[in-house]
């Protein structure tokens, strides 16, 4: 049944590709579903019944910068300090830990740059973790996003024991050496290959519940070749696995004459997310990899007097009446809705 499902998806994408009309169809029925969900929530909004237990997802930069050069990233520092301080994410678990109204369901790190070239990575985790155990109701579900260059033996070791992320999604793209180096310059091949080895060792042997998920990206070079026997046993091992093509579904892709296909209807992302940037900034969206979207500042504010601001109210309401190509960020990007992550508890 599972082989029957996958087939019938390819089927659907190669249709969608060749005959677009055909992606709008099968769109609608989701679309539909998501956009009753939402203009109920925008009612509540704007009837003053909003809360912060709407908030379900935070995504936070810790480091601005990367020790790769991905060849579909588009990260820019724009000015904003390198690495988060450490004080402005204690700020935020006290917030969210102390009131009670919140209940986060997702926290998702990093959503640019690498996690380990913070200079306090591991206090980041520390922390999380005596906010964990001083506040019982405070369980997200972590995510740690990683290319798996600076993910070493030591620093697997220290994820594990700590007990902090409940998964991490590694990137590895391309279908063998030459095509995992052009996707991903600066990056070495055989070094990921064994972190990601060891991780996924050290998890068995130690029957961590941590999730291991693989993103794997493909892009024209990887087309009609064979799948390198060593990254077909990592694969095979990995609790998920994803993949990925590039094309233009937002402004983060580097594309030298980019046609951004924008979504017509609206997203949840500015619903039910929240992005810290390393600056302090709120930002309506993960996928905004250069504070485009940014309508607050909580290095100077609470998470809650920005949430119900007249900024984020602006926003939605132009999201709800369909002027999504009016947002600035919103208008290059294609994407609709949060996914389920199906490990979610």
């Amino acid at each position: 049944m599972d082989k029957l499902n996958i087939r019938i998806k390819n089927l659907l994408k190669v249709c969608v590709k060749r005959i677009p009309f055909l992606g709008i169809l099968f769109l609608l029925p989701r679309t539909l579903i998501n956009s009753r969900k939402y203009r109920k929530k925008y009612k509540r909004i704007i009837s003053g019944q909003s809360s912060l237990s709407d908030i379900e997802v935070i995504s936070i930069e810790f480091c601005s910068v990367c020790n790769l050069s991905c060849r579909y990233c588009f990260l820019e520092k724009n000015n904003r300090p390198a690495f988060l301080d450490i004080g402005i994410y204690k700020k935020l678990l006290a917030e969210i830990c102390e009131n009670g109204q919140y209940r986060i369901k997702i926290m998702e790190w990093p959503i640019s740059g690498c996690f380990f070239l913070h200079p306090q990575y591991r206090r980041i985790i520390e922390i999380t973790k005596e906010y964990k155990e001083k506040y019982p109701d405070f369980r997200p579900w972590i995510i740690l996003n990683d290319n798996m260059m600076l993910f070493d033996k030591d620093k697997v070791d220290f994820i594990l024991k700590e007990g902090v992320v409940d998964q991490i999604i590694c990137s590895i793209d391309g279908v063998n050496k030459d095509t995992f180096e052009h996707m991903r310059p600066k990056a070495d091949f055989d070094t990921v290959l064994a972190n990601t080895d060891y991780l996924l060792r050290k998890k068995s042997e130690g029957k961590s519940r941590i999730v291991v998920q693989i993103n794997n990206g493909r892009d024209e070079k990887s087309t009609g070749k064979m799948l390198d026997p060593r990254l077909k046993e990592i694969f095979s091992r990995a609790d998920l696995l994803t993949n990925w093509e590039p094309v233009n579904w937002n402004a983060s892709f580097h594309k030298r004459n980019p046609r951004y296909n924008t979504y017509p209807f609206f997203c949840s992302f500015v619903f039910e997310s929240v992005s810290l940037s390393t600056s302090g900034a709120i930002t309506k969206c993960c996928m905004d990899l250069k504070e485009a979207t940014r309508y607050g500042d909580f290095s100077k504010n609470t998470l809650e007097s920005i949430w119900f601001s007249e900024a984020r109210r602006a926003f939605l309401r132009a999201m709800h009446e369909g002027r999504r190509h009016l947002i600035p960020g919103c208008d290059s990007c294609s994407i609709s809705y949060v996914s389920q992550n199906k490990f979610l508890k």
